[in-house]
C-alpha cells in the first residue's frame, strides 16, 4: 500500500513536470503553482508588451475560512476541484479564446482573470459580465453543494492593470483595487477613472486660475491664490472631484505637486510680483524629498520662495502636529510662510492654528456668508481677530460675496478679503481688469473711511 502511495505521488509530480514544459497559452486556466515560473504572469507580461490593455476580473469567495474550520479538508478540497471545473465551462460561454489572456487561483478564495481590453466601452462590459458570470456560478454550485452548504456566495470586482513598467506590480495594484470594489469600497467605475487621472498628471492637463486677494487698507492687490480645474467635460474638471479622487486613488501627492510646478511656471512666465497662495495637504508636506524639489524649481524659474505663501488645507487630518510644526519649520527657514485654512469651519482647523501657529490666517466662507445678518458669526470674527492679534498673525476673509458683508470686515479692521465680490477666479493675464481693480480700490478706500467715521 505504501509503494502504491509512493506511485501516486511521483506520478502527480512528473505530470506536473511535464506541465511545466508545456508554453504558456497551453496552460492559462489554472495552471499548476510552479515554483520556477508563472505561466499567467509571463502571458499577462507579453500582452503589456504588446501596448494591449489588460483588464483583471476578481472573484473572491466569501467566508472560506468558515467553511475551511467546519467542514473536513477532504470536502473543501473537492469543494476547490469543483468551482474550477464549474468556473473554467462558465468562462468559455462569456470569455472568447482570443480575449482570454489567463486565469489563476491567487488565494483559495480568490480567483482572478485577465482579459485583453480595447476600449472603454469593453472595460464597461467588463463590470456587467462578471455580475453574470458570479450569478451562474453561485446557481450552479448551490446544486453541487445544498446539502452540505447554505450558500457558496463571491463577490466581484473589475479593475485595469496601471502602466507599471514592472508586471507584477502592475498585477498586485490591479488586484488590491479589484478586492476594494469587490467590497464595495471603491466604484464600479474607479478604474477607468483612475486611467484618467493619470492621463492628466501624465500630460499636465488642469489649467491653473488665480483669484485676487485685497488688501482692506489699501485697497490694492495683496496677492493671488491659485486655484486648479481638470478638463473641460470631464468629471475631474470640478477641483473638489479632482482632489477627492486622487486622494482615493493615492495620487495626491503628485497631483499638488503638479499643480506646484505649473503655478511656478505661472508666476515666472507672467511676472507675477505680489504674494501667490498654494493649497498643499499634510501628506505632500511629509514627503522629505519636496523641500529640496522645490527649492530646485525656485532656482530654476529665479523665483523668491518669501513670495510663496503655502495653504495647509484640510483634506487631510493632521495626526502628528509635533512632527508637522518640525516640518514647517525647515520650509520657513528656506523662506516659505504658511496659511491655515478654513478656520472657524471646525476643531481640526482650530487646533491646527493653536499648534502650528501660522502666518496668516484664512477665515472660512461659512463664517463670512450673510454675517452682517447674523451677530453670532460676528462674534466669532471678532474671537479669530483677537486670536490672530496674539499670535502677530494676518487674517483673511474668504468668500466675500456682498457689499454687506465687506462692510462688517471694514468695520472689524480685517486685514485682507477675497471673494466674488472683488474678482472670480480667472486666468492671470498682466495687468488684466485694469479699470476694474482701480475702481474697486477707490471702492475700498470710500468704504474703509465710511467704516472708520462709524
Amino acid at each position: 500500500m505504501h509503494a502504491n502511495m509512493t506511485r501516486g505521488v511521483w506520478r502527480k509530480r512528473l505530470h506536473t513536470m511535464s506541465r511545466l514544459l508545456l508554453p504558456s497559452r497551453l496552460i492559462k486556466v489554472f495552471p499548476p503553482r510552479f515554483t520556477m515560473r508563472d505561466p499567467v504572469l509571463s502571458l499577462v507580461n507579453k500582452a503589456r508588451k504588446k501596448n494591449l490593455q489588460v483588464a483583471l476580473i476578481l472573484f473572491h469567495l466569501e467566508d472560506y475560512h468558515a467553511i475551511l474550520k467546519a467542514m473536513p479538508h477532504t470536502f473543501t478540497d473537492l469543494m476547490q476541484k469543483r468551482i474550477r471545473s464549474v468556473f473554467k465551462e462558465i468562462l468559455e460561454s462569456y470569455v472568447t479564446e482570443s480575449d482570454l489572456i489567463g486565469v489563476k487561483q491567487i488565494h483559495s478564495d480568490d480567483i482572478v482573470v485577465f482579459v485583453r481590453i480595447d476600449s472603454p466601452e469593453a472595460y464597461s462590459r467588463c463590470n456587467l459580465v462578471a455580475g453574470q458570470m458570479m450569478e451562474e456560478l453561485e446557481k450552479r454550485l448551490q446544486r453541487l453543494f445544498s446539502l452540505y452548504l447554505e450558500k457558496l456566495k463571491f463577490q466581484t470586482g473589475c479593475a485595469l492593470l496601471e502602466d507599471h513598467p514592472d508586471t507584477e506590480i502592475a498585477v498586485e495594484t490591479a488586484y488590491h483595487y479589484a478586492m476594494a470594489s469587490a467590497a464595495k469600497n471603491l466604484p464600479a467605475h474607479f478604474a477607468l477613472q483612475y486611467l484618467q487621472l493619470e492621463e492628466i498628471l501624465k500630460t499636465e492637463h488642469i489649467s491653473v486660475l488665480t483669484q485676487p486677494i485685497m488688501d482692506l487698507k489699501s485697497g490694492e492687490i495683496y496677492g493671488w491664490e491659485i486655484l486648479t480645474r481638470g478638463p473641460k467635460n470631464s468629471p475631474f474638471h470640478n477641483p473638489a472631484e479632482l482632489f477627492e479622487f486622487a486622494d482615493q486613488a493615492e495620487l495626491l501627492p503628485e497631483l499638488e505637486w503638479m499643480v506646484i510646478r505649473k503655478a511656478l511656471r505661472e508666476i515666472s512666465e507672467r511676472q507675477i510680483k505680489e504674494q501667490v497662495f498654494i493649497n498643499i495637504t499634510p501628506v505632500s508636506l511629509s514627503d522629505p524629498q519636496l523641500l529640496g524639489r522645490l527649492l530646485e524649481q525656485f532656482k530654476q524659474h529665479d523665483l523668491n520662495t518669501s513670495q510663496i505663501i503655502f495653504e495647509i488645507t484640510e483634506r487631510h487630518s493632521i495626526n502628528d502636529f509635533e512632527q508637522m510644526a518640525s516640518i514647517l519649520r525647515s520650509y520657513r527657514a528656506q523662506g516659505f510662510r504658511f496659511a491655515v485654512d478654513d478656520a472657524g469651519s471646525g476643531y481640526s482647523s482650530l487646533q491646527s492654528m493653536s499648534e502650528l501657529i501660522p502666518d496668516i490666517i484664512k477665515i472660512d466662507k461659512s463664517v463670512i456668508r450673510n454675517i452682517d445678518r447674523e451677530s453670532v458669526k460676528q462674534a466669532m470674527l471678532r474671537s479669530l481677530l483677537y486670536f490672530a492679534e496674539n499670535i502677530n498673525c494676518t487674517v483673511i476673509a474668504e468668500g466675500v460675496e456682498r457689499e454687506e458683508e465687506a462692510n462688517i470686515l471694514l468695520q472689524n479692521k480685517v486685514h485682507m478679503g477675497q471673494g466674488y465680490y472683488f474678482a472670480k477666479p480667472q486666468p492671470f493675464e498682466h495687468g488684466r481688469n485694469v479699470v476694474h481693480f482701480e475702481t474697486l480700490k477707490a471702492k475700498i478706500i470710500h468704504m474703509r473711511q465710511k467704516a472708520a467715521a462709524v
